[in-house]
């Protein structure tokens, strides 16, 4: 790949630029590029929720982070399960491009990515091709095992926890590039983890003596993810042990949608029963369980930029700290897990800290993890790759609607094996200064419509009393946006209108376009099926296409 023209200080200028910016062409000019190649580290945790206030309880990702950086309130994974998020956050496709739909095989895991070889195009290997070398500590995705430790092109250090060590914290298991298994009995699992990346900072740093040699390096501790028993049971994560008794009082959030009283929801989760006393209690040890885990993980995080500090290189490096999914605990009576559309399942954590990276900055400018690898591309001055499906992150021409979507049963962690099926589901969200709208479509023919800006909990499904017109206008994104590739899913609207004349919902909502809408096809699944089958959703012959 060649530089691209718009060149790292381009990117920081438009960085400056506020969310309420157009969606319109813009061309800036483009500056020399003339800095050199920044480093990029990534602390990737697994299942930590944004909206049950864990952050919080984090006071050096506050101080090091949030304080230091810019921080996404509206950032989104567009599938809520590990393995989709994962890779949806290296290759910037939606989960319907890559396909990969679940955490195991047939339809998901680690077998999946490979049969499917991801690993020729992606973040990694378009990084490698620029000059940088990769770094990967930590968990990568399920179905890395010890019959499976391969190493994925693009990385030059491969690392990962491999299975059964992935999600036991006192029993880690890793395998380096590829190589035999190394246990680590009695060893707490996110410290090993912190020492491995400070061992590999110090590998770097001798490594830049010899030239730039830029970096990126993925630093990845399980928690706060439940730990998994030989039996496939969850139970709550393990703290260090001089973490276990911090926060006895905590509790989880005691929102409106926590085990609400009344239940307006769609299929199996409207009919959930009321949880109990003994489960609600469960639940907030689970929460304090899920605190005190990320205390080691905190620390891992204070340890990491004082070292990268110690030795010069926080001046020109990115980092990043984000999760792959969102969890829920007793959220609309839901136990504990994750999996579904509901906002505490998708909304995550993002918070960029770098060079020209705005301090203690929230932007509510929506992203997803598909943003991602445009965003890093961005930053290196590297030219995005045409297949990616979201642009950078301080893009002004950002889109203003995503697709969530999902595949699979549901299934409830925290000691319970108990799945519910027809989970499958196309969720759209808009998001912008006037709108914030959650809209989906069941396989089960069901349908969802809140105002969050009304009804920020989800609370009461107002898709019955809702505008007709309006609710055209969301049905016309979601077919465009439900298969959608490249440019289509940056800018559906271009799709709908051809003409180039609408550019947002507040456009599309003119009164001289109430017939076109009304006359389009509808979404729709013709049944329920726990994979992707392009054949099986959509609105007979798109007339978008």
């Amino acid at each position: 790949m060649k530089l691209a023209s718009i060149g790292l200080v381009g990117l920081l200028l438009l960085a400056r630029q506020s969310f309420g910016a157009p969606n319109k062409c813009v061309s800036p000019q483009p500056p020399p590029v003339t800095h050199k190649k920044p480093n990029f580290v990534v602390i990737l945790t697994d299942d930590q929720d944004q909206l049950m206030n864990s952050l919080d309880y984090q006071p050096y990702v506050k101080r090091h982070f949030i304080d230091e950086g810019t921080s996404f309130t509206k950032y989104y994974t567009t599938s809520a399960m590990c393995c989709p998020s994962r890779v949806s956050l290296w290759l910037g496709q939606f989960a319907h491009n890559h396909n990969v739909t679940d955490e195991s095989r047939p339809h998901g895991s680690y077998y999946k990515f490979q049969a499917g070889n991801l690993d020729d195009s992606w973040l990694p290997v378009w990084l490698q091709e620029e000059g940088y070398s990769n770094h990967y500590i930590g968990k990568f995705i399920n179905g890395v095992n010890k019959d499976n430790t391969v190493a994925p092109k693009g990385w030059d250090h491969f690392e990962p926890l491999v299975s059964p060590g992935i999600y036991n914290f006192t029993n880690p298991i890793f395998s380096l590039n590829g190589g035999p298994l190394e246990s680590f009995p009695g060893v707490y699992q996110t410290d090993l983890i912190r020492d491995k990346s400070l061992a590999r900072i110090d590998a770097l740093v001798e490594k830049k003596k010899e030239g730039d040699n830029p970096f990126l390096l993925v630093i990845s501790p399980t928690a706060p993810h439940d730990e998994i028993q030989e039996d496939g049971t969850f139970t709550p994560p393990v703290p260090a042990d001089r973490h276990k008794h911090l926060f006895p009082d905590a509790r989880v959030p005691r929102t409106p949608n926590f085990n609400p009283a009344v239940q307006d929801k769609v299929g199996w989760i409207r009919d959930l029963p009321l949880l109990s006393p003994l489960q609600v209690e469960e639940i907030d040890h689970h929460y304090r369980q899920r605190l005190r885990s990320l205390q080691a993980t905190d620390e891992l995080v204070d340890s990491v930029v004082k070292k990268l500090a110690a030795n010069d290189l926080l001046d020109n490096t990115y980092l990043v700290y984000t999760t792959d999914n969102g969890y829920h605990l007793g959220q609309h009576r839901l136990f504990a897990g994750k999996q579904t559309p509901i906002e505490n399942d998708i909304n995550i954590p993002f918070i960029i800290r770098g060079p020209g990276i705005a301090k203690k900055q929230i932007k509510t400018n929506p992203a997803t993890h598909s943003h991602f690898p445009a965003t890093v591309l961005d930053l290196a001055g590297i030219k995005r790759p045409t297949n990616l499906d979201a642009t950078s992150l301080f893009d002004p021409e950002h889109t203003e609607s995503f697709n969530v979507e999902f595949w699979s049963n549901q299934f409830t962690e925290g000691g319970s094996k108990l799945k519910h099926k027809k989970n499958s589901y196309k969720a759209l969200r808009l998001i912008s200064q006037k709108h914030d709208l959650y809209y989906s479509v069941w396989c089960t023919h069901e349908h969802e419509f809140y105002d969050m800006k009304v009804d920020p909990y989800q609370l009461s499904n107002n898709h019955s009393a809702a505008d007709r017109k309006l609710l055209d206008r969301l049905d016309a994104l979601v077919v465009v946006l439900h298969d959608c590739k490249g440019e289509v899913c940056k800018f559906p609207w271009r799709t709908i209108h051809k003409d180039g004349q609408v550019h947002s919902l507040d456009d599309a909502l003119d009164a001289k376009h109430d017939a076109f809408y009304s006359a389009l096809p509808k979404f729709r699944f013709k049944s329920c099926k726990v994979y992707y089958d392009a054949d099986n959703e959509g609105a007979g012959s798109s007339p978008f296409s």
